[in-house]
């Protein structure tokens, strides 16, 4: 034997080096810095769940109102084709003698016209009584601040010139709003609301505006509905505010 392997306690027998060794199953656990990045890592796809689950919630309710303004422009369309179909009746010459246009029985017709406004006369409820109806666009109004908009007023109509006939407290008012404001200029919709067509499918020029003075009024036979409308709510891939257009024809059934 070597030295190192005899050496002895007191003489009597050699003395063996006992061996350290780890203690097996013990638990190591994590450092500090191990746990921080797993709580980053966490942190991070908690963020990410979180970011989609906040744009779908705003793509779902940025659909929703799109969907109320398109419902809303569809039922303002489908009720001026209406009111376009029934305008002009019943005519004064169905009466014998023939009526005044002054007379509350009969429909004038296209009463006054322009790219934003029609004003005309018939019976749009089917009911025997004649109706004025005012269709225009409003830019503003100091008691209404949903406006700019789009202003249906519906007056049963008085023995008076048809230029001349006014709001009374039985009259019906409805409205569509959001509306984007019609024309080609900076900020506008890029079109007029209303376009105006002959029987030849002609446009009439109605820029000035035309009304009864106005031989020229009796040539129109079709109507075109532009309607453009802004969604309040952005739209979550663009950012930019969602926007409805739908555009319509309407004909006179006035021969």
């Amino acid at each position: 034997m070597t030295a190192q392997q005899n050496l002895t306690d007191n003489g009597t027998g050699p003395r063996r080096r006992c061996a350290t060794y780890p203690r097996r199953g013990a638990s190591q656990g994590f450092t500090l810095m191990e746990a921080l990045i797993g709580l980053f890592i966490l942190t991070l796809i908690t963020a990410a769940i979180f970011s989609q689950l906040n744009q779908v919630q705003k793509a779902s309710a940025s659909e929703a109102t799109k969907i109320d303004l398109t419902q809303q422009a569809r039922e303002f369309v489908d009720q001026t084709v209406r009111d376009l179909h029934m305008t002009g009746y019943p005519r004064p010459d169905m009466y014998s003698p023939p009526l005044p246009l002054s007379n509350h029985l009969v429909a004038a017709g296209l009463v006054r016209v322009s790219p934003t406004e029609i004003l005309l006369e018939g019976d749009v409820e089917t009911s025997g009584i004649v109706d004025s109806v005012d269709i225009q666009y409003v830019a503003a109004d100091p008691n209404d601040p949903n406006c700019p908009c789009i202003r249906r007023t519906e007056t049963a109509k008085a023995d008076a010139d048809p230029l001349a006939q006014a709001p009374g407290p039985n009259s019906i008012s409805t409205q569509v709003e959001q509306v984007m404001p019609p024309g080609v200029g900076p900020g506008q919709s890029g079109e007029n609301l209303f376009t105006f067509f002959d029987k030849n499918g002609n446009q009439v020029p109605v820029a000035g505006g035309l009304d009864l003075t106005n031989s020229q009024i009796k040539s129109i036979q079709t109507v075109k509905i532009n309607l453009n409308l802004l969604s309040p709510s952005l739209d979550p891939a663009t950012r930019l505010p969602q926007r409805i257009a739908l555009s319509v024809t309407g004909n006179l059934n006035n021969n």
